[in-house]
């Protein structure tokens, strides 16, 4: 199986690199919103994907999330 975001080899539907992206993207969540106060998770994916400091995976990643 390939990933769904990449052509490298998955297990579940990801590959390592995009089920680790993954994993931070959601656990980041929370501290997100105890640092901005409220925020829903769809404005909380396009932060992600928006900020420059984030990482090309958790980008896809967020993208992913979306459904975009």
């Amino acid at each position: 199986m390939k990933c769904h975001l990449c052509e490298r080899e998955a297990v579940s539907g990801l590959c390592p690199y995009h089920e680790a992206a993954k994993a931070r993207v959601q656990s980041a969540y929370p501290l997100w919103v105890r640092a901005y106060g409220r925020m829903e998770w769809n404005e909380y994916l396009d932060n992600v994907k928006r900020n420059v400091q984030t990482g090309q995976w958790a980008k896809e990643i967020a993208g992913f999330l979306k459904g975009d």
